[in-house]
């Protein structure tokens, strides 16, 4: 036998341990780092450069369209065989009297943008009265059809319009879907009336079709007038839809969006499969020359998770834009209808995270801005 002689390691002693459990724990923090290294989650950067050298795209005082006011547009994507031309669908209104507050109804007209687009010098063609294609029918629209939102589902070929139906006397919009395989044909439109009959009031919808995916289409909608956010509705049909309980996207105290969120277009995937998600924003503390009027409009954005769009990732902290331009203030010698806003409700997809954005400007004028995302884990 081979005695080996040594000094026996005395496993009970506090200092063994004292020595293994540290070891443990820095086993366990190495393995914890790794594991939230590749788990994390990405965080999005996202940026907005004004184009068309810092000018409105559509604006009255330029001549050529027949209603003061041109804002507040839709993307149009116009299919013809293999070729694809661009064009938005415009909210249009006129003044009823000399005092810039006092409007007519709303109707919505198609302006072709000139193809290619140049970021530099973006040509949008006038609005005419035959450029508009669709207009107030029956007494649940008299005052006006306003702010469209268009989804296009290639699938089927159809254009869903949403948009604000206005009843007059007592003035209340209701989020309403029309449809139709001819946008530029303005008798083409079918009517499926108002999404929410039961709930007096609504507007603002952002549709997403989700063909291809498991499980409804979904429907981000309000303007926080109904509660303290906005509301997420399914469909398995894209024409009748049911509201899920609880709010998305709550106005946040002591910040942009502390007095209003309102759904913007629809939400668009990015290169990693989550949507991005736009939207609009209000606060309260910017006087103006209109009166009772101190609300200042701005954007926001959201990233949505792309296999739940419901689960929300990310949010913006700060506005992506406010209003900064005399014609989006609404500053002589521009219009200002409704001073200190930008809204958006219009976008078209470019690729590589980059989107050119339509937008309302002091609901007078049309801008038009690319926004980018960066995606970093």
């Amino acid at each position: 036998k081979l005695l080996i002689l040594g000094k026996k390691k005395n496993t009970t002693s506090p200092s063994f341990f004292l020595t293994n459990m540290m070891k443990i724990c820095i086993w366990m923090m190495i393995v914890y780092l790794s594991s939230t290294a590749i788990n994390a989650a990405p965080t999005y950067t996202v940026s907005v450069k004004r184009v068309n050298g810092g000018n409105p795209i559509l604006d009255s005082r330029s001549g050529g369209d027949i209603y003061r006011y041109n804002y507040n547009a839709a993307y149009l994507p116009l299919f013809n065989d293999a070729t694809t031309k661009d064009a938005i669908l415009v909210r249009c209104q006129n003044a009823t009297a000399e005092q810039p507050y006092s409007v007519g109804q709303s109707v919505l007209g198609a302006s072709l943008l000139q193809d290619p687009i140049d970021e530099d010098d973006v040509i949008a063609s006038p609005i005419q009265e035959k450029e508009i294609v669709f207009e107030p029918q029956g007494p649940n629209e008299a005052y006006g059809t306003e702010d469209p939102r268009i989804v296009f589902r290639s699938s089927d070929k159809t254009y869903y319009l949403l948009y604000s139906a206005v009843q007059n006397d007592p003035i209340v919009p209701r989020l309403a879907l029309a449809t139709t395989t001819t946008p530029l044909n303005i008798s083409s439109w079918v009517r499926h009336g108002a999404l929410f009959p039961e709930i007096k009031s609504s507007k603002s919808g952002a549709m997403l079709i989700r063909d291809g995916f498991a499980g409804p289409h979904y429907l981000f909608w309000g303007d926080s007038s109904l509660q303290n956010g906005l509301t997420i509705a399914t469909s398995s049909d894209l024409i009748s839809w049911s509201n899920l309980p609880g709010i998305f996207l709550p106005m946040r105290q002591d910040s942009f969006d502390s007095a209003l969120v309102e759904a913007g277009p629809m939400p668009l995937p990015l290169s990693d499969g989550n949507y991005l998600f736009i939207y609009n924003s209000a606060r309260h503390g910017y006087p103006s020359v209109k009166p009772g009027w101190d609300l200042q409009y701005n954007v926001g954005f959201a990233i949505l998770n792309g296999t739940d769009p419901t689960q929300m990732i990310q949010r913006s902290d700060e506005p992506i834009l406010s209003p900064e331009l005399p014609w989006e203030i609404g500053t002589e010698p521009y219009l200002g209808l409704t001073p200190n806003v930008v809204f958006l409700q219009g976008w078209k997809p470019l690729g590589n995270d980059t989107f050119l954005a339509f937008y309302g400007a002091a609901d007078s004028v049309l801008g038009v801005a690319i926004i980018s995302v960066s995606i970093s884990n």
